[in-house]
């Protein structure tokens, strides 16, 4: 029993605090609280040169399994169960579950006081926090912490070659494992036949041989022209491997656009590269995976924003690939109106005759939502007419002094 230091008078009502007097004495525990985890951020922060992440091959094998299993289950459990809603896709959120359990288990930040309280109330959290409470919650960090906003892939071109340099960054999810849209164990699913995908592999292929011919390699790593060089070996010795699937599986999971421009904060892009997550690209190559991962694999791109700061491009996994990524998952499964933001540049999204948002037309595992905008013609017969596509990219390589 919690003691007040003095026993209440003897026939005296007991007196409670008003709603006033609760909520300023709310507000005031709030604010300590919010000191106290920026002072304990603070000291998280000076030390951040000797903080690194446990690796797990150097624990036992069994070592917090049991604890970790739980989480993942009882996080998972909280996300998937209550109300009726439109169905996530368990896998994408299974997965989720279970990178956020190993992530408050093994990385040492955990165990510093600012998270330690977290950690120490999460089982109490899962086991009471209600859907809607979870839902609120989501929504609230897609609103204000993370989410993308979608870009057509024209402007993706266009950010691109406008760029001083050009990074190839991990994805994030594909690297962590929440997104599995290039499965090993599955044979890969090209959006594209046969002629259009040896067009775009004649195309990188071009531009690759011209890039080494001037001497411009200079600036793409070179792992990356390691790559580019042996898909050329597999041409040359008319390898039954000379395919699309070959090349996304060897740039794999490095498939986020990391361009150097004014609108995109160079903070991430320097992290990124001194944990070595980033390698240098030429911008006509980035151009053209660009073009393979739109048309091949069919991701959409978002500008990411972190607290509103644009920092990447990713090409977003889309929903019919795996159950897509964390933003793709909760837009189209989990009906979240924040993780993704529509594109309002052209091309546009696709809309009827009174200007009212149509469902997207091209893709059986968006449907049922409204078109985000990600570059689809809405006009034309073919809205993903390769060669209308790349005709405006040639334009844009042109008026660059790129072609």
């Amino acid at each position: 029993m919690y003691r007040t230091g003095k026993k209440a008078a003897a026939g005296k009502p007991r007196s409670y605090p008003s709603g006033e007097q609760f909520a300023a004495r709310e507000k005031e525990e709030l604010e300590r609280r919010w000191q106290d985890t920026v002072r304990e951020m603070v000291q998280i922060l000076r030390h951040v040169p000797d903080i690194r992440v446990t690796r797990l091959q150097e624990l036992p094998a069994d070592f917090g399994i049991a604890q970790r299993k739980w989480l993942a289950a009882s996080l998972a459990g909280a996300l998937l169960e209550g109300e009726p809603r439109p169905e996530l896709k368990r896998t994408v959120v299974r997965r989720m579950a279970d990178r956020i359990g190993q992530y408050l288990l093994w990385n040492r930040l955990s165990s510093t006081p600012a998270l330690h309280e977290i950690w120490a109330l999460f089982p109490w959290w899962v086991s009471h926090l209600p859907l809607a409470g979870m839902d609120s919650l989501r929504d609230l960090g897609l609103s204000h912490v993370l989410n993308g906003v979608v870009i057509p892939v024209q402007t993706v071109w266009k950010e691109l070659l406008e760029a001083q340099a050009v990074f190839m960054g991990h994805c994030v999810c594909r690297s962590s494992g929440i997104a599995a849209d290039l499965d090993e164990g599955k044979p890969f699913e090209n959006l594209l036949d046969e002629a259009a995908s040896r067009l775009l592999m004649e195309r990188l292929g071009r531009c690759y041989r011209r890039l080494r011919k001037s001497g411009a390699l200079r600036e793409t790593d070179p792992s990356l022209v390691q790559v580019f060089e042996d898909l050329e070996g597999l041409k040359q010795g008319r390898s039954g491997r000379y395919r699309l699937e070959w090349l996304l599986r060897r740039t794999y999971p490095d498939w986020e656009f990391l361009p150097v421009l004014d609108k995109y904060t160079t903070d991430w892009i320097r992290s990124m590269y001194h944990n070595r997550k980033a390698r240098p690209i030429n911008r006509e190559l980035a151009l053209e995976l660009a073009t393979i991962l739109y048309f091949a694999h069919g991701v959409i791109f978002t500008t990411m924003r972190l607290f509103d700061t644009p920092y990447t491009i990713c090409s977003c996994p889309s929903p019919e690939r795996g159950g897509g990524c964390v933003l793709t998952n909760w837009y189209y499964y989990g009906r979240s109106n924040a993780s993704l933001l529509p594109n309002r540049e052209a091309p546009g999204r696709r809309l009827d005759d009174r200007g009212f948002v149509l469902p997207c037309r091209v893709f059986e595992g968006r449907s049922q939502r409204e078109c985000l905008g990600c570059g689809c013609l809405h006009d034309a017969p073919d809205p993903r007419d390769l060669k209308v596509f790349l005709q405006e990219a040639d334009r844009l390589l042109a008026a660059s002094g790129k072609e």
